[in-house]
C-alpha cells in the first residue's frame, strides 16, 4: 500500500519509547492526570477536564461491550485507567500489559486505591508477544499505544492469536487520512511523531485492511475529533505555558530533551487534529468465528 513519506522515516527502540514516558512522567502526573494518559471526550454532560477523562473510560469500554463475564486484555495499559474503570463500574476480570516497570506498578497500586486490585491483573509486557495462550480473552483494547510500533500488522496478528472467536477489540489512536502531503504537513506530523515517540501514524484505510485481512468483521472506525477538541486545546495552552520551561530545564540538564519535543508536539497537536491533518479515533471490530 501506498504511504505518505514521513511515515518511512525514524523509528524507536523499547528502551527510548520507556524513557519517553520516564522522561515526560512528571509533566503527565503535574498537567494532565495520575490515572489516564489519553485525550478526554467532552460533551454537554462532561465539560471540565477530570470530567471527560473518566468520560473518556467510559465510551471506550460502552464500544467494547464488555460485560461482567468476560475476561479482558488492555494493551500498552499505562496507568490502568480503561482497565481499572472497567473492573471497577462492569465488574470483568481485566488483565494490562505495558513495556514500562513504572507503568505496571502505577497500575498496581491505582487499581489497590480502587478497591479493583483482586479483578485486576498489570504486567511488563511487549505487545507484539503477548504472554497469554491462544483464545484467552473476550475483548481487547488498546489506547494510544498501537502508533508506538512500525509493525501494526504484526500486533493485529498477535492480537487476533489472544481473542476468542467472536471476540471484540477496541484501538484509538492518532492516524492519518491522506496519503499526499506538503511539505509543511509532513515537517508537522514528524513533529507529533517524534514528540511522542511514535515510528508513524497509519493511514485510516491502511489499518481498515489489515483488520480485515486478519478476519475481523465489522470494522468500524469513529473520528473522535469533536469529542477531543476541547482537551487538545487544553494541550495546546499546557505547551505555552511550559515549553519555555522546558527548555531552560534541558539546558540546565534538569530534563530530558524529550520533554522539550513532547511540549513542541502538545503545540502543533491542535491545528492538525482541528484541520483533520492528524485524525485521532477508534477502531472497533470482531473476531470471525
Amino acid at each position: 500500500m501506498t504511504q505518505s513519506k514521513f511515515m518511512k522515516q525514524k523509528d524507536f527502540t523499547t528502551e527510548e519509547i520507556v524513557e519517553f514516558y520516564n522522561d515526560t512522567a512528571w509533566e503527565y502526573k503535574a498537567f494532565w492526570s495520575d490515572f489516564n494518559l489519553h485525550y478526554g471526550f467532552y460533551d454537554e454532560n462532561h465539560t471540565t477536564h477530570e470530567e471527560a477523562m473518566v468520560n473518556s473510560n467510559r465510551i471506550y469500554a460502552e464500544k467494547l461491550g464488555v460485560e461482567r463475564t468476560d475476561t479482558v486484555l488492555d494493551v500498552g495499559t499505562g496507568r490502568g485507567g480503561l482497565p481499572i474503570w472497567i473492573a471497577e463500574h462492569v465488574g470483568a476480570d481485566v488483565h494490562g500489559i505495558d513495556i514500562d516497570r513504572r507503568h505496571v506498578d502505577e497500575a498496581k497500586a491505582n487499581a489497590r486505591r480502587r478497591g479493583v486490585a483482586s479483578n485486576t491483573d498489570f504486567e511488563v509486557a511487549n505487545f507484539l508477544d503477548i504472554p497469554y495462550p491462544d483464545s484467552t480473552f473476550d475483548a481487547l483494547s488498546g489506547i494510544e499505544t498501537v502508533c508506538h510500533t512500525k509493525r501494526k500488522k504484526d500486533f493485529l496478528r498477535e492480537a487476533r492469536r489472544v481473542l476468542k472467536p467472536g471476540g471484540k477489540i477496541l484501538l484509538s489512536d492518532g492516524f492519518v487520512n491522506q496519503y499526499d502531503l506538503t511539505a509543511n504537513e509532513e515537517k508537522t506530523m514528524r513533529t507529533l511523531a517524534d514528540g511522542w515517540a511514535v515510528p508513524n501514524f497509519s493511514h485510516v484505510a491502511d489499518f481498515r485492511a489489515h483488520l480485515t485481512d486478519l478476519g475481523f468483521t465489522n470494522v468500524d472506525f469513529d473520528n473522535h475529533r469533536d469529542y477531543i477538541l476541547p482537551s487538545s486545546r487544553r494541550q495546546l495552552f499546557l505547551s505555552i505555558a511550559i515549553t519555555p520551561l522546558l527548555k531552560v530545564a534541558s539546558a540546565l540538564g534538569i530534563k530530558d530533551e524529550s520533554s522539550v519535543k513532547q511540549g513542541i508536539a502538545l503545540y502543533h497537536q491542535y491545528d492538525a487534529i482541528k484541520s483533520g491533518l492528524a485524525v485521532h479515533g477508534d477502531f472497533t471490530a470482531t473476531l470471525g468465528t
